[in-house]
């Protein structure tokens, strides 16, 4: 398919979930996903349909299988993210926003870290600060330390 029709395509998919025409936009990601299974886009589109639809565990699922076929999406993964969120899930969904920041993907970036600010996220997200800190101490001031008691 030409690169102009598919990006038409999927921007009437969008346009479609944007005006809450949520069958049709799952229509046509769902046909995509048919001409493309080795991509992320088809499975992104009919996630986010989900997620307008506030069926969190349909859209992670989606997401999830958007990150099969492609793991290095950042923007996946911190759609994966928000959904583990909004399931109530904050501690796995902090860790998966945190590894979205240290991406190159901006848009993806700021929404992992404005999710990642959530009073929810807050304490999960001090504690993965502070493991590396934690962490940094070498084994022979842990045994120093030991020996100090």
């Amino acid at each position: 398919m030409q690169d102009d029709t598919l990006e038409l395509l999927i921007s009437i998919g969008h346009y479609a979930r944007v005006h809450r025409r949520f069958d049709e936009a799952h229509y046509l990601f769902d046909r995509l996903a048919l001409l493309y299974p080795q991509r992320a886009f088809p499975y992104l589109g009919q996630g986010l349909v989900e997620l307008d639809r506030a069926n969190y565990r349909g859209a992670s699922l989606l997401f999830g299988r958007a990150l099969d076929v492609a793991p290095d999406s950042a923007l996946a993964r911190a759609w994966l993210g928000v959904c583990q969120i909004f399931e109530g899930h904050y501690a796995l969904g902090a860790r998966t926003l945190m590894a979205v920041t240290d991406g190159d993907e901006p848009g993806a970036i700021s929404m992992a870290a404005a999710f990642l600010n959530l009073p929810e996220c807050a304490p999960y997200t001090r504690a993965a600060r502070a493991v590396p800190a934690a962490a940094s101490i070498s084994t022979i001031e842990r045994l120093t330390n030991l020996g100090g008691h």
